[in-house]
């Protein structure tokens, strides 16, 4: 946890808020008449703390400035609203406001020196909040330019110093330390902040340094100075040196951490404080502590994302307010022939959209008429060319039969029998190849509709057009013959009162999942129930049987990968 920004930002507040009066005091009477009673009365509500009210009433006084053309003020304003966001965990929304008001200051004009410092080490504030040290250094280097003060001065070395500890280079941070420690000695108000910092510094540099006795040092002279937010930082860096080393001592720590941070109303230092706690205690106290936690983090989280929405809330209703002033004037500057123009455009839109409509309609109307009376003819032509085929392969077929029976007294019944069979050959070719017409999917549904029946219900998942799209004839025909003996063994020997098959095709493999709740396999399942044919022509498209064993109940998966 970084201690000292925390310390230098209350110091920063400070500063601005006492520029801005300092300032505002030096005009003369004709300025105080230009006054801007919202601006003033934001300092109202910062002095209670009340972050959201100050943030709404400088951004009022910013509006009245803008319709002043008085851009200092307006500046002056973004400043403080990018310091209040800062303060309310808005680092982001601070960042933002912060370069919109350095474009309302000149760098030439001293009278502005004091609010960009401020602006540059808000913004070098923020950017290290976020982590981003490159911009944090680069803008307090820039805030360097506009103070001669020794203390700002001061303040933004030991900025520097903590951003180069954060960097982990812990050699450059000692320097500075060292060199600001040197300059002010141990008298000075500042003296345990950067004492602290320095020493801590030294610490990660050093494992074997031990920091305590300047830690301790630290934290008498600043309850000498009544300094309670440094002693929460003593406390702070004392359990953290102890949590590795000392555990009595680093709850002590943790424990007066606790209570300080609770007395300053600062939670982010109370959460610190009860992961330490967590940690180290046992049993109940570690659930007491952890209930704490989570109810102050919860609270903190809540209280930032309320600040931040309050601020965009803010910025969108004087936004949203000075748009409507526009548009209000805009709409007293247009006259009546400008709403005739409009009109005309409208109607020749309407007429225009409702011709193309009319048209398209009967142009649809058309298309489906013509492709309603193709597809009829088509079906048509397929029910006569199959009656013709019906009647050559059956019909004939049949008198064939007739015939031999009535003119061979003698004729062998095996005989009979074969010509039947040749038929039956006949007229299933026939039926196969009228199914050609159909989609394979709409086949296969219908195979296994077919073995569908009140005792044993069948469900279909996945048989869609594209799922046998990519697979030629001959391997659809052989799954085809597959499905349909492994639904001929089902109602043979399953006894299963539900079956669901599921066609599934990811990461080109081809998969027919196969479920029942029927009896299962016995111990020779494969050669028995069909299993060994089609065992046979999943050899012949190179494709694979996985059966699960379960103890009640037949699931396994048909897997062919794509060529």
């Amino acid at each position: 946890m970084e201690k000292l920004p925390k310390f230098i930002f209350c110091l920063f507040v400070l500063l601005l808020f006492s520029c801005s009066k300092d300032i505002d005091s030096q005009k003369n009477p004709l300025q105080k008449k230009q006054a801007n009673p919202y601006y003033e009365k934001a300092f109202v509500f910062l002095d209670k703390n009340e972050y959201d009210s100050t943030f709404y009433y400088l951004d009022k006084g910013k509006e009245l400035f803008l319709r002043r053309n008085d851009s200092f003020g307006v500046g002056k304003s973004l400043v403080n609203m990018a310091i209040t966001q800062e303060n309310a965990g808005d680092n982001f929304g601070s960042i933002e406001t912060s370069l919109l008001a350095s474009k309302f200051f000149k760098e030439k004009d001293t009278a502005h020196h004091s609010f960009l410092f401020c602006n540059y080490n808000n913004l070098g504030v923020a950017s290290n909040n976020l982590k981003n040290y490159k911009d944090s250094k680069r803008f307090y280097d820039k805030a360097f330019l506009f103070t001669k003060d020794p203390m700002d001065k001061l303040m933004l070395s030991n900025n520097i110093a903590i951003v180069l500890h954060n960097e982990k280079k812990y050699g450059k941070a000692i320097a500075i330390y060292k060199k600001l420690i040197d300059s002010i000695g141990p008298k000075n108000e500042f003296y345990p902040k950067l004492l602290l910092n320095f020493s801590r510094s030294k610490w990660y540099e050093d494992s074997k340094y031990n920091p305590v006795k300047n830690y301790l040092l630290a934290e008498k002279l600043s309850s000498a100075q009544n300094d309670d937010w440094n002693k929460d930082a003593a406390y702070a860096y004392l359990s953290s040196y102890y949590l590795n080393k000392n555990s009595d001592s680093s709850i002590f720590y943790a424990k007066k951490m606790l209570f300080l941070a609770k007395k300053l109303k600062y939670p982010v230092d109370e959460l610190e404080a009860l992961q330490t706690l967590i940690k180290l205690s046992d049993g109940a106290n570690a659930q007491k502590y952890f209930d704490t936690y989570s109810r102050i983090q919860d609270s903190l989280i809540n209280s930032q994302n309320k600040a931040k929405n309050q601020f965009a809330l803010i910025r969108f209703e004087s936004e949203k307010a000075k748009s409507e002033n526009v548009i209000l004037q805009k709409e007293k500057e247009i006259n009546q022939s400008a709403i005739t123009r409009q009109k005309i455009i409208i109607w020749a839109l309407v007429i225009i959209a409702a011709i193309v409509t009319f048209s398209v309609s009967i142009w649809t109307k058309k298309r489906k008429e013509k492709l309603i009376l193709e597809a009829n003819n088509k079906l048509q032509y397929q029910r006569l060319n199959f009656s013709k085929k019906v009647h050559d392969v059956v019909a004939n077929g049949i008198y064939e039969v007739m015939s031999t029976i009535e003119n061979q007294k003698d004729i062998p019944t095996e005989k009979i029998l074969d010509k039947l069979e040749l038929m039956y050959e006949k007229s299933r070719d026939l039926s196969y190849n009228n199914n050609l017409q159909q989609e394979f999917n709409e086949r296969v549904s219908g195979l296994i509709n077919s073995f569908d029946n009140d005792k044993t219900k069948i469900i279909i998942i996945g048989n869609e057009a594209d799922f046998w799209d990519g697979l030629n004839q001959s391997i659809k025909e052989e799954l085809f013959q597959i499905i349909r003996e492994l639904l001929v063994n089902m109602k043979k020997h399953s006894r299963a009162s539900q079956v669901i098959l599921r066609f599934v095709h990811e990461n080109n493999t081809y998969d027919i999942k196969y479920t029942d709740n029927g009896i299962g396999l016995t111990e020779d399942f494969s050669e028995k129930n069909g299993f060994a044919g089609m065992r046979s022509r999943l050899k012949e498209i190179n494709a694979i049987l996985e059966i699960e064993e379960r103890t009640s109940g037949l699931r396994l998966s048909i897997k062919l990968n794509e060529k």
